[in-house]
């Protein structure tokens, strides 16, 4: 089990806490502690080991779940974030989902904070899992709600180290590796889906300019495609502040790359 962490020490002792709770044969526990303000101290009594790890300078969650994929001496690396609490059938979906010939797993995120940023999250998180069928090949990997056997994602070169959307583009170097990433509906999480719509705003900028470059018609088209999906007549707020992260996607996609403008 990994999760990383930084300046959350309530929440890194809560989700132990759910952890022990709903123990289903749990082999260890790596926290990976990002640089945090004062080092994350455990101190309960856990029927696994519970290790810490600690970056002394800020690195991301990427790097952090790499460092200990890297530690870890299971052969299935489960993540969790920190904000996360698994609904307490999560260990066993796990043991019955992630079988010898699925490379890795995913579930539902749902919430337990209810703003406006939170509902906004949720909304897109369903459009998403709506595209879906249970157990079917996906293109998505939340990177805290997710299983992978341990040898396949060190052999995949773990999460790319970038700053937003790390999980995603994992799937894409499983799949080099012919792995694939599968859709568990009933491998949930409740999960604190709001960290404001400052950091919202700055995560859907950086995936816009991570993306590859697009032209400025196609981002229009998904512009478009955005605005008629919301949930105008039921929830207009977060439908608004999903169209305005959609707008700050597509303007950072459309924008030429940092390299363009250098040469």
């Amino acid at each position: 089990m990994v999760i990383a962490t930084r300046n959350r020490p309530t929440d890194a002792h809560q989700v132990l806490s759910a952890i022990t709770g709903y123990d289903f044969g749990v082999h260890e526990v790596l926290f990976v502690d990002d640089a945090s303000d004062s080092p994350l101290r455990i101190n309960a009594t856990c029927p696994f080991p519970v290790r810490i790890l600690r970056n002394e300078t800020r690195r991301g969650p990427a790097a952090s779940r790499n460092l200990a994929a890297q530690k870890a001496t299971g052969n299935i690396l489960a993540f969790l974030d920190d904000d996360a609490r698994p609904l307490p059938d999560w260990f066993s979906v796990l043991d019955t989902a992630l079988s010898n010939n699925r490379a890795a797993i995913t579930g539902r995120v749902l919430p337990f904070d209810s703003g406006v940023v939170a509902r906004a999250r949720q909304y897109r998180y369903e459009v998403r899992y709506a595209q879906y069928a249970a157990n079917s090949p996906v293109t998505f990997f939340a990177g805290g709600n997710s299983a992978v056997w341990t040898e396949l994602f060190l052999a995949a070169g773990g999460f790319p180290d970038i700053v937003t959307a790390s999980d995603n583009a994992f799937v894409e170097r499983l799949t080099q590796s012919e792995g694939q990433v599968f859709f568990v509906p009933d491998l949930r999480v409740a999960h604190r889906n709001s960290k404001g719509v400052g950091v919202a705003f700055r995560e859907a900028w950086r995936a816009g300019r991570l993306a590859q470059h697009s032209t400025r018609a196609a981002a229009l088209t998904r512009f478009a495609a955005t605005a008629r999906i919301q949930p105008w007549s039921y929830d207009p707020m977060p439908a608004a502040l999903n169209l305005g992260l959609q707008t700050a996607n597509s303007l950072a996609t459309a924008l030429p790359s940092r390299e363009s403008q250098s040469q």
